[in-house]
C-alpha cells in the first residue's frame, strides 16, 4: 500500500522557497512506463541508476505512466489520466518502455547505460538558448510556482513552450500495485501546470518573461519527495532547450541579451551578468571569464570593475569592444562563473556586428497572417538580418474563419499593409495588429420564404463589442398561394435576440445566429364593407372553447395590426397576425388544438389602440 503523507498542516502559513537551476543546459529524459509492463520492470532500474549517478544540475528525469498493457490499472496513470495521455500523444508513444532524451532522441528497449552516456556526452556541452529560474512558495497545502524564462540566443522558432511538472521523486508500495512485480517507482509525474499543453511564450534574445501557477499538495503525496521540474521546448521540432531543477549553489542570467553595432567602425557593448538566486547557505565567491565565439582578434572582453562576485544577489559588469575590421556577423560571448569548489555555470550574450535581430509577428497568433519576403506565417518569426538590407513584409487581410474573422488595422511602425523595410540597428520588431470581428448570421425559415424577404444587417461581420442593428421585411409574403407572416426571431449565442419584434440590436461579443420564423397566416376575414367609428376588440366566441374560437375586432383606420396570444404567465404563445389591414370589421379563427387546457390572453396592438382580453380553453 502506498505510503501516505501523514503530517499536521499548520493553520499559520509557513513559507519556504526553493530555487531551480538556470543558465547552461540541464538535460532531460522523459520516460514512459507502467506497473503492468513486464519489460519496464527490467529497464526502469537501468534508467534510475544512470540518473542517480549524475549531477542533478546536469540531467533530470520525469516518468509518465500508461494504462497498457492489460489490465491497464496502473495507479499512477489513474491518478492523472489527462496529463499522462497528453504527453504520450505529444510524442506518439505506442510501446513501452520508451523514452525521449531532450525531446528528439528516442530511447527504446532494452535500456543501456552506455547508450544513455553517449547521449549525455553529446548534449552536455551544448549551451541552452533559454535559461529558467523557478521558485515556489508554500502556504499550508497551497504552492505557488514562479518561473522566470530568459532568452539568451537566437531561436529560429521564437515560440517556446514551457512545461512544468510536479514530480514525486520516489513512490513505494508495500506490495506490487500492478502485474510486473515493481514496488518502487521514481520521478513520477503527478501533475502538469497548468496542464500538459504547457505555456507558449514568444522569446527573442534579451526577453525575460514570468509565469506563475498554483497547485495543492495532495495528502497522498510524500511531501519531502515532491519537487517541480520545468523545461522549455520547441513544440514543433520537439527539441528540449533546457530543464530546471533546484540549484545546489548559484545561478546566472545576463542583462541585456544582445547588442547591435555598425560594421566598419569601432563598437562597444555593455552587459550585466547577474547572480540572482543562490541556494540556501551558499557563500562561496564566483570568478568570471568570457570567451568570444567564433574567435576574432578584433573583439575583446573585459570586466571593468573586476571579475569576482562575493555578495549575492549581485551582478558584474562586462564590456565587449570591437574594431572596424571585424566582419559582419553574429558573435556569442560565453560567460562562465566558477566557484572555489569547482562548480560552474555558463550563460551567453550576443554581439551583433552589422546585424540585428528582428521579430515579425501579429497580435493574434495563429489567426492573423503575414508574409515575410513572400513566405506566409501565422506565428511570430525571428530573423537575423544584415543592417541596411531591405526586407518585404505584408499583412494578409481579412482572414476568415467562418464564425469570425480578423481584419488588419496597422503595422506597429504605421507602415503600409505591404512595405519594404530597411533593417536598422535599433528597430527590433514589426507587429501586424488585427481586430476581431464576429459574424451575425441570419437565415429565414421555412427556406421557401427566404428569397422573398430582405434582412438588413444580417450575414455581416461586426467589430468586437460593436452594436449590430437587424431588420426584416416584408412581414407578410405569399409563396405558391400560401400566405406567411413573420412570427419571431429565434436567437443563439450570448447577446442574441429571441422575440417578435422585426428589428433588434445585438452587442457583438461572439458569434450570433438568428433565425427569422415565418408561419402560415391564420385566415383574417373582413366582415362586410362598413367602416366602424372606433377601435374595438370583442370577446372571443365561444368562450370557454375547445379547440376553435373566433376573435373579432374593428379598425376605424388602416394601419399595422399585431394580434398575439399569451399564456397565464404572460409568455407569448402565438402570433395570429402581424401586418397591415385596411379599415373595417374583421374576424380571425383560432385553432388551439396544440394548446394545453387553461386560461389564455389575446392582445391587439395598432399605432393608436391596444387592448387585451382573456379566454378559457377546456379540453
Amino acid at each position: 500500500m502506498k505510503n501516505v503523507f501523514k503530517s499536521i498542516i499548520l493553520l499559520v502559513a509557513f513559507l519556504f522557497i526553493t530555487n531551480l537551476f538556470a543558465g547552461d543546459r540541464l538535460m532531460l529524459i522523459e520516460f514512459f512506463t507502467s506497473s503492468t509492463c513486464g519489460p519496464c520492470a527490467a529497464n526502469n532500474p537501468v534508467l534510475t541508476a544512470f540518473l542517480n549517478s549524475k549531477d542533478i544540475e546536469r540531467i533530470a528525469g520525469i516518468g509518465f505512466h500508461m494504462n497498457w498493457p492489460a489490465p491497464g490499472n496502473d495507479p499512477m496513470y489513474l491518478y492523472n489520466t489527462a496529463d499522462n495521455d497528453s504527453r504520450r500523444s505529444f510524442y506518439g508513444i505506442n510501446a513501452i518502455p520508451q523514452g525521449r532524451f531532450d525531446g528528439t532522441i528516442a530511447l527504446n528497449s532494452p535500456y543501456s547505460s552506455s547508450t544513455f552516456q553517449a547521449y549525455y556526452n553529446q548534449d552536455s556541452g551544448v549551451i541552452s538558448p533559454v535559461s529558467m529560474i523557478v521558485t515556489d512558495s508554500t502556504f499550508g497545502d497551497s504552492v505557488k510556482v514562479r518561473v522566470q524564462v530568459y532568452c539568451e540566443q537566437f531561436l529560429s522558432n521564437p515560440n517556446v513552450t514551457v512545461y512544468i511538472g510536479v514530480v514525486e521523486g520516489h513512490i513505494h508500495y508495500s506490495s506490487p500495485p500492478g502485474t510486473n512485480g515493481e514496488t518502487d517507482f521514481y520521478n513520477v509525474m503527478r501533475k502538469m501546470l497548468p496542464n500538459a499543453s504547457g505555456t507558449v511564450l514568444t522569446m527573442v534574445p534579451g526577453d525575460l518573461k514570468v509565469i506563475e501557477y498554483k497547485y495543492r499538495m495532495d495528502p497522498v503525496w510524500v511531501a519531502n519527495q515532491i519537487y517541480e521540474l520545468a523545461w522549455a521546448q520547441d513544440a514543433v521540432s520537439k527539441g528540449v532547450y533546457t530543464a530546471a531543477r533546484k540549484t545546489q549553489n548559484f545561478t546566472l542570467i545576463p542583462n541585456c541579451g544582445f547588442k547591435s553595432v555598425a560594421q566598419g567602425q569601432s563598437g562597444s557593448g555593455p552587459y550585466k551578468i547577474k547572480v540572482p538566486v543562490i541556494a540556501s547557505g551558499y557563500n562561496l565567491p564566483v570568478t568570471f571569464t568570457a570567451q568570444v565565439t567564433p574567435a576574432n582578434s578584433g573583439i575583446t572582453t573585459s570586466f571593468p570593475n573586476g571579475n569576482v562576485l562575493s555578495n549575492f544577489p549581485d551582478s558584474i559588469s562586462l564590456t565587449v569592444n570591437s574594431t572596424s575590421s571585424v566582419p559582419t556577423g553574429s558573435y556569442q560571448i560565453l560567460i562562465k562563473g566558477t566557484n572555489s569548489s569547482g562548480k560552474y555555470h555558463q550563460t551567453v550574450v550576443n554581439y551583433l556586428v552589422g546585424k540585428n535581430y528582428v521579430l515579425v509577428g501579429t497580435n493574434r497568433p495563429n489567426e492573423g497572417q503575414f508574409k515575410v519576403n513572400g513566405t506566409a506565417y501565422t506565428t511570430s518569426q525571428l530573423f537575423e538580418w544584415v543592417v541596411g538590407s531591405t526586407q518585404t513584409i505584408q499583412a494578409i487581410s481579412p482572414m476568415n474563419y467562418g464564425d469570425h474573422q480578423v481584419v488588419f488595422q496597422n503595422w506597429s511602425n504605421s507602415g503600409d499593409t505591404t512595405q519594404t523595410i530597411t533593417v536598422s540597428s535599433t528597430t527590433s520588431q514589426y507587429i501586424a495588429n488585427y481586430k476581431m470581428q464576429y459574424k451575425l448570421n441570419t437565415t429565414v425559415s421555412p427556406s421557401g420564404v427566404g428569397p422573398l424577404v430582405t434582412v438588413t444587417g444580417g450575414n455581416l461581420y461586426y467589430d468586437s463589442s460593436a452594436s449590430a442593428s437587424v431588420n426584416i421585411s416584408p412581414l407578410q409574403v405569399n409563396v405558391s398561394g400560401t400566405n406567411y407572416i413573420f412570427q419571431k426571431w429565434l436567437g443563439a449565442g450570448t447577446g442574441s435576440y429571441t422575440g417578435t419584434n422585426p428589428s433588434f440590436q445585438a452587442t457583438m461579443s461572439n458569434y450570433i445566429n438568428e433565425i427569422a420564423i415565418y408561419v402560415v397566416n391564420t385566415s383574417v376575414n373582413q366582415i362586410g364593407t362598413e367602416i366602424p367609428d372606433k377601435f374595438e376588440l370583442s370577446q372571443n366566441y365561444p368562450n370557454p372553447f375547445n379547440p376553435v374560437t373566433t376573435i373579432r375586432f374593428a379598425l376605424p383606420k388602416a394601419g399595422n395590426v399585431v394580434l398575439k396570444v399569451y399564456d397565464i404567465l404572460g409568455k407569448e404563445v402565438e402570433v395570429l397576425h402581424n401586418g397591415n389591414l385596411s379599415a373595417g370589421y374583421y374576424k380571425i379563427s383560432l385553432d388551439a388544438k396544440n394548446y394545453a387546457s387553461g386560461m389564455y390572453f389575446y392582445k391587439i396592438e395598432t399605432d393608436n389602440f391596444t387592448d387585451i382580453k382573456r379566454m378559457m380553453l377546456i379540453k
